[in-house]
C-alpha cells in the first residue's frame, strides 16, 4: 500500500483515485470501506502525512464512536498522527498510543485485525523516510551528547589550567567511567554474534569513543531495527542501558560537580555556565527519552501486564 500510494502524495486528485483502487482491489479494505464510509479519508491524510501545527489539538476534541464516525471526524483524526509519530521512538509506540487516544480508532483495532498491523508498517516506512522524524531526533541526540562531551573536555581542561585538578580529575574520571560502561555494553553486546562479529565491535567501539553511540541508538531503535542474531539485548534494551550509565556515571554527578565549583567562583564563568547548560539539557533529554521511550513500548507494557 506505501508503495503504490505514497508517490503521489502530492497529487490530491490522483492520490484520492489510487486509494480507491487499492480499497477496491483489497478484500479486507473494501468490506471496511463499504462498512465505514471514511476509510478513504482516512488513509488519504495518513499518507500524506502533513505536519499541521494546530492539527492534534482540533482532533483531540474527536471524541465520537466508530459507528458515528464522519469522514471530516476521521480526516483531523489521521492529521495529527504526524504529531503521535514525532513524539515515539518506534512506529509500534506510535499507533499504539495513536489508537488508544481516539475511541472509534481503538474500536476499529478490535474489529479489524489487520488495522493495527497495517498501520504500524505504514508508520514505520513515514518514520524512516521523513525527515522530522527519525533523522531529527537521532541527529538531535548524537549532536547534545556530542556537545555536552566537548563541553565537558573543555572545562576540564580549563580546571587543569586554573589549578583545580580535583575538579577537573573529578570530572575526567566520570566520562571515563561512562566510556568504560558503554564499551562493556557493546562487549556484551556483540560476543553472541553470528556475523561480523569482530568488525562490528571495532565500530561500536569507535562509536563510544567519539560520543555518538546515543545518537546511533536512537536511530536504530525510531528506525524499527530488530535485533541481530546472537546479540544480547535488542535495541531498545541497548539504547536504556547506554543512557542509563550516562545518566549514573557522567551526566548526574558531573553536573553536581560543575555546579559546585561554579558556586565556589567569585567569577562566574561564561563558558563555564554554557557548559552547564548545555549539560542540564543532555541530562534532561537523556532521562526524558530513556524513560519515555521504555514506558510507551507496547512490548513492555505487555509483559508488566502479563506479569
Amino acid at each position: 500500500m506505501f508503495i503504490q500510494l505514497r508517490p503521489h502524495r502530492h497529487n490530491q486528485d490522483l492520490l484520492t483515485e489510487k486509494i480507491l483502487d487499492v480499497i477496491r482491489s483489497t478484500n479486507v479494505l473494501r468490506s471496511a470501506q463499504a462498512k465505514y464510509r471514511f476509510l478513504d479519508e482516512f488513509i488519504y491524510h495518513i499518507m500524506r502525512n502533513k505536519m499541521k501545527m494546530g492539527a492534534s489539538q482540533t482532533s483531540f476534541a474527536v471524541k465520537t464512536h466508530l459507528v458515528a464516525l464522519t469522514a471530516n471526524e476521521a480526516g483531523r483524526i489521521a492529521r495529527s498522527f504526524p504529531m503521535v509519530m514525532m513524539a515515539n521512538a518506534t512506529a509500534a509506540a506510535a499507533v499504539d498510543e495513536f489508537i488508544m487516544t481516539y475511541k472509534a480508532l481503538g474500536e476499529l483495532d478490535r474489529e479489524y485485525a489487520w488495522f493495527r498491523p497495517t498501520l504500524t508498517a505504514i508508520a514505520t516506512e513515514l518514520m524512516s523516510a521523513v525527515a522530522w522524524g527519525v533523522k531529527f531526533r537521532a541527529y538531535l541526540g548524537a549532536s547534545v551528547s556530542a556537545a555536552d562531551a566537548l563541553s565537558d573536555a573543555y572545562m576540564i581542561n580549563e580546571f587543569f589550567m586554573l589549578g583545580d585538578t580535583s575538579i577537573a580529575k573529578g570530572l575526567l574520571a566520570m566520562v571515563g567511567a561512562n566510556v568504560a560502561w558503554q564499551a562493556i555494553i557493546v562487549y556484551v553486546q556483540t560476543q553472541g554474534l553470528k556475523k561480523k562479529k569482530w568488525r562490528t565491535m571495532l565500530f561500536e567501539m569507535l562509536t563510544v569513543v567519539t560520543f555518538v553511540k546515543p545518537g546511533i541508538d536512537a536511530h536504530r531503535v525510531a528506525s524499527g531495527a530488530e535485533q541481530a542474531p546472537g546479540a544480547a539485548f535488542g535495541p531498545l534494551a541497548e539504547m536504556i542501558y547506554t543512557k542509563g550509565g550516562e545518566l549514573a556515571f557522567e551526566a548526574i554527578p558531573g553536573l553536581v560537580l560543575q555546579l559546585v565549583a561554579l558556586l565556589n567562583t567569585e567569577e562566574k564563568s561564561r563558558i563555564a555556565i554554557a557548559s552547564i547548560l548545555v549539560s542540564t539539557a543532555s541530562t534532561a533529554l537523556t532521562a526524558t527519552t530513556m524513560f519515555w521511550d521504555w514506558d510507551t513500548d507496547p512490548g513492555n507494557r505487555k509483559e508488566s501486564a502479563d506479569w
